[in-house]
């Protein structure tokens, strides 16, 4: 059975580096079986983010998609610094996406998905979380989207 690094790496993706908090608060924390996630953008290989914009004005749909794959990346390089081995998850619990949208912007679930897909591909898709996803006027950085989650840790009860 291939490990969740291995099946990335196989669609092609990599984990960014460690993402440098902005503000005072960590990226992740442990409570029990639980590992909580700050919001992340979508960072790239360089330690930049990837896209700046407003999805549905200056940023297309696929380019919305694209900036939530790269945040699910962002969160999941925390939680391999913080676990050292994503192996150590289960699933992901929940996650909710903010999306920076145009005014009449109506496909935010679409835009989230691109971050779904890529927890798809590392734990497969019994693992999906419950989410939630807000279009938001404005975010910080000029970001389009980022994302908070939170993943179960520890040995599969079935």
């Amino acid at each position: 059975m291939s490990t969740p690094m291995e099946r990335l790496r196989a669609a092609g993706w990599e984990l960014p580096p460690l993402p440098t908090p902005k503000g005072l608060y960590v990226p992740a924390r442990r409570h029990g079986d639980l590992l909580h996630l700050s919001a992340h953008g979508p960072f790239g290989s360089d330690g930049e983010f990837t896209h700046r914009g407003v999805v549905g004005g200056t940023l297309s749909l696929a380019e919305g998609r694209a900036a939530a794959a790269a945040a699910a990346l962002s969160l999941l390089a925390s939680a391999a610094g913080t676990l050292s081995d994503l192996s150590a998850i289960r699933g992901t619990l929940r996650m909710t996406g903010y999306v920076n949208a145009a005014a009449g912007f109506a496909d935010h679930a679409n835009v989230l998905d691109g971050a779904s897909e890529v927890l798809d591909t590392a734990f497969g898709p019994d693992a999906r979380p419950a989410r939630s996803v807000v279009g938001v006027a404005s975010l910080p950085f000029d970001l389009p989207i980022v994302i908070e989650a939170t993943f179960v840790i520890g040995a599969d009860d079935g």
